[in-house]
């Protein structure tokens, strides 16, 4: 077996790390999301500085495609559970903004003992 190319590499690293995505947003651990987003992105960063380079051969061009499938059933996936939690996130925000905004407008002053 020839050694792997770079590009391939890339391929094969961010196949699972969008899997491992996923599994973190099915069971609700956000909190890991963060820094497998950013390995994520630092290889994405990285294969679109190789990638022009490096030619496949047709066997890799193939598993490449397979990548992509799965990758991007990932991420579709990933997308489909981050969404509904930014919505209800953004919703939680308004609610303080206003929370807030009242409590300045209508909250106790220093003038209320009097």
């Amino acid at each position: 077996m020839g050694s792997q190319s770079e590009v391939m590499h890339c391929y094969e690293q961010i196949a699972p790390l969008t899997e491992r995505m996923l599994l973190l947003a099915r069971t609700g651990q956000w909190g890991g999301l963060p820094a497998l987003e950013m390995q994520y992105s630092e290889t994405v960063d990285r294969l679109k500085l190789i990638e022009p380079l490096e030619e496949l051969s047709e066997a890799q061009s193939a598993r490449k495609l397979q990548l992509l499938v799965r990758i991007k059933a990932n991420q579709d996936g990933i997308h489909d559970m981050v969404l509904p939690q930014l919505a209800r996130l953004g919703a939680i925000l308004r609610s303080l903004e206003t929370q807030q905004n009242l409590h300045h407008a209508y909250g106790p002053t220093d003038d209320a003992n009097l």
